[in-house]
């Protein structure tokens, strides 16, 4: 996601460690930076609602203190009833080997875990890397992933996990995103990595610049698996490139073939004339639905809606909202809250009495301040209308 990632250090109202069975949770109080402020005052909960997991303390050892992004919420396997959150940041101003982001404000870098009881309050798990991350660039300088992973899927397969990531190496400085696969048997001790799992295509091909942001769902009847992908492409209407979406399909999760292109830009002046970039998808009934981030020329982003009936062929939503796609889930511009500038990067779950939960990163500012503050955000379905959401305690 392209936008402005500024680390601040926001207001929490504290609440107990919850008890994740076989964790070792730590439980982080955060403390405003600016003025001192009632913690416990109205417009403290007011300003907070919805946000699930925040900054880590800028003076704490936490390898995800300047930046982070990118939530993928998994239910935890063997009968528990807690949740993961996997996501990635960084907390340098450079990515390993010393590479300097190409965008100062991408939060890739390595890759970590919240955990919670409920799906609602996230605590940062401390992993065995420094700072408690769970998964880091190669120590090769020759791989495609030394420079900067960020985890984009999480799978358990009732033997181990898969981690889908992507990363960018040596080669263009961190620009050439390319997916990879990383296994662990609990699931915060990576055992194995390979890849890239895909290239990218050849010149003057729509995913020339890169094969990121992959995620994985089951593609059909057959047993293959489908994976989307975007990149940014050159040009555009504006002359600054735009994004789109593509897929592949593979028959085992680690031999891939292109399929090609499947979503893009909307119409010029529409909400997603910017294109089609992080995106998750889930199959409901007999249909996919993909809720994707989408963004236009004034850099505001938001999130909508598109549906398949075979996983392949794609169509945005023309019922979501006053335009195909939506979008169905917006910055909350004008109020006094978190999120008011910006949300993205959606990862979406169906509950058991039918509705859905969706995590999404959020991007917000305080009247009167400079800070621009960040977190990841719930929001709930209207039951199981998946095209209605509402914040999660508003």
């Amino acid at each position: 996601m392209r936008a402005i990632y500024i680390n601040s250090n926001p207001i929490l109202i504290p609440r107990p460690c919850e008890k994740i069975s076989g964790s070792d949770c730590e439980c982080v109080l955060l403390y405003p930076n600016t003025r001192r402020r009632n913690l416990f005052s109205v417009s403290a909960m007011e300003w907070n609602s919805g946000r699930v997991l925040d900054p880590a303390p800028p003076d704490s050892d936490w390898w995800d203190r300047k930046l982070f992004s990118g939530a993928v919420v998994v239910k935890d396997p063997k009968g528990a009833t807690g949740y993961r959150m996997y996501y990635y940041g960084r907390s340098e101003e450079v990515w390993n080997m010393g590479v300097q982001p190409f965008n100062n404000t991408l939060p890739t870098g390595r890759i970590g875990v919240a955990l919670s009881s409920d799906g609602v309050a996230f605590q940062r798990h401390r992993g065995p890397l420094p700072g408690g991350a769970v998964m880091d660039p190669s120590d090769d300088s020759d791989a495609f992933d030394c420079v900067h992973v960020a985890i984009s899927d999480a799978v358990y397969t009732g033997e181990k996990w898969l981690f889908y990531y992507f990363g960018g190496g040596i080669e263009g400085e961190g620009r050439r995103l390319l997916p990879g696969l990383a296994s662990s048997g609990d699931g915060i001790h990576i055992d194995s990595r390979e890849g890239p799992l895909l290239d990218v295509g050849e010149p003057g091909a729509w995913d020339q610049n890169g094969v990121s942001w992959p995620r994985i769902f089951p593609g059909d009847d057959g047993g293959r698996l489908f994976m989307t992908y975007h990149t940014r492409e050159s040009g555009g209407a504006a002359g600054i490139g735009f994004f789109s979406a593509g897929m592949a399909v593979s028959d085992d999760g680690k031999t891939w073939q292109k399929v090609g292109k499947i979503l893009s830009c909307g119409d010029a002046g529409s909400w997603d004339e910017g294109g089609v970039s992080v995106r998750h998808v889930i199959k409901v009934g007999p249909r996919f639905l993909m809720f994707y981030e989408g963004s236009n020329f004034k850099f505001e982003f938001a999130i909508g809606l598109a549906i398949s009936e075979d996983g392949l062929t794609w169509q945005k939503d023309e019922y979501a909202g006053r335009e195909p796609g939506g979008p169905i889930l917006t910055a909350r511009k004008g109020e006094d809250v978190w999120d008011n500038l910006i949300v993205g990067t959606p990862y979406v779950l169906q509950m058991p009495d039918g509705s859905f939960r969706m995590y999404y990163l959020g991007l917000g500012k305080r009247e009167g301040e400079e800070m621009i503050q960040q977190g990841i955000g719930l929001a709930v379905s209207d039951g199981p209308n998946f095209r209605l959401w509402r914040r999660y305690g508003s």
